[in-house]
């Protein structure tokens, strides 16, 4: 594998005295542990161990990963290992990604409140398709959401939306059959905007009036006023195919972090450097630089609630039920194959696919697969963020 020029690790060492400094006393505590793990992340501060090749004897220290789901070196891997699980759950059928967006009017009320605004942005979302995709008007069927929350926009400021990804139909409300959805649309956008609109505002409300919110009650009902005179964006893009595509979709989004490490271009007096889409600009390519302190201040923007579930399921695909419906669901497209109806092409089955296992291969002879002969125990000065910093690790092994 070859390491990236620069790192999200890199950028936060450079300058984590100055940012805690400045900053410290504002960040919630998933947010100083974030800077804990990711500075120390693949450094001799967690420990590790020497690799070493069977047949050519070259041995080398792999130290280890902090294992934290905001760090983009860890979550490759945490990526694979989830996608593998899901292939058993997808359908031979097209695929829909809808995308409702938080206005940016409410930002600050998300921000004040992330835990409580995020769940209530996720719930909204997916209650918005279930009810569209029952009314009788439109599909007439218990339909499947599986919704993945992202809060960043490219440039890392804050940017809250959600992923909807749905199956091209879904179950007669009387569980008898398969209802189809049409092959390139599955629910109008001005109706799910307006429905998802209704049902967030209240939700807010609801949640403010049971004092599951702090904010200043006429400043939250302004903020309110405003985005309701407004249209709300959500995004239906065009159907995609069956499991292997939507695997592969999935990979995109699932366990995506605010920026990668590929993105960074370098980090120079101060500055970092990377490569951002302006979407609007017609997704031209572009370079923004940053200070180091404005980019891990962006950066913590976008790390969640301790414990929050980010990725979650509903109607057909919910947790409780998934097992059950899946079956339901394949038995009943296997009568409509047999009735001669038209589903999706037999694709390859994706469980059928080789697991994706990283594996580290020597380096310099490139003939067998490294392993451990030797433990390295974490070092006892690392990183301290709780009030400051003490020895600084910097020997990355990723």
């Amino acid at each position: 594998m070859t390491r990236p020029r620069l790192t999200v690790a890199e950028v936060i060492r450079s300058c984590v005295d100055d940012f805690l400094e400045r900053y410290g006393p504002r960040l919630r505590p998933e947010q100083r542990r974030a800077l804990r793990d990711l500075a120390s992340c693949r450094t001799a501060a967690l420990g590790g161990h020497v690799l070493s090749c069977p047949r050519c004897r070259h041995c080398q220290i792999a130290y280890n990963s902090c294992g934290n789901r905001h760090c983009p070196t860890c979550q490759a891997t945490a990526a694979a290992r989830w996608l593998e699980a899901q292939a058993a759950d997808l359908l031979p059928v097209p695929y829909f990604h809808v995308v409702f967006t938080l206005p940016d009017v409410l930002d600050p009320i998300a921000l004040a409140n992330p835990r409580v605004v995020y769940d209530i942005l996720i719930r909204s979302a997916a209650e918005t398709v279930l009810e569209l995709a029952a009314d009788s008007k439109h599909l007439g069927a218990l339909a499947g959401v599986l919704t993945v929350l992202h809060t960043w926009g490219q440039n890392l400021h804050f940017h809250p939306h959600v992923h909807c990804v749905v199956p091209g139909g879904g179950l007669s409300l009387d569980g008898t059959r398969w209802v189809a959805s049409r092959s390139n649309f599955f629910l109008p956008v001005s109706v799910l905007s307006r429905v998802f609109r209704g049902k967030l505002l209240a939700r807010l409300r609801a949640a403010l009036a049971a004092r599951e919110l702090r904010f200043d009650v006429d400043r939250f009902e302004r903020l309110l006023a405003a985005a309701a005179r407004t249209d709300w964006v959500v995004y239906a893009k065009p159907p995609f195919g069956g499991p292997q595509a939507v695997l592969k979709y999935l990979a995109r989004y699932t366990h995506r972090i605010a920026i990668s490490n590929e993105r960074l271009l370098d980090l120079e007096h101060g500055e970092v450097r990377f490569r951002y889409k302006d979407y609007a600009h017609g997704s031209r390519r572009r370079v923004m630089t940053l200070s180091a302190l404005e980019f891990v201040r962006r950066f913590l923007l976008h790390v969640l609630p301790g414990g929050f579930v980010r990725i979650r399921r509903y109607g057909i695909l919910s947790n409780r039920q998934r097992g059950e419906k899946m079956a339901l669901c394949r038995r009943l497209l296997a009568l409509n194959v047999a009735s001669g109806s038209e589903l999706l092409e037999t694709i390859e089955r994706p469980e059928d696919a080789p697991p994706i296992t990283p594996v580290r291969v020597c380096p310099v002879c490139g003939a067998d697969r490294m392993i451990v002969i030797m433990e390295l125990p974490a070092l006892s000065t690392c990183l301290d963020i709780s009030g400051g910093s003490r020895s600084h690790v910097l020997c990355d092994s990723s």
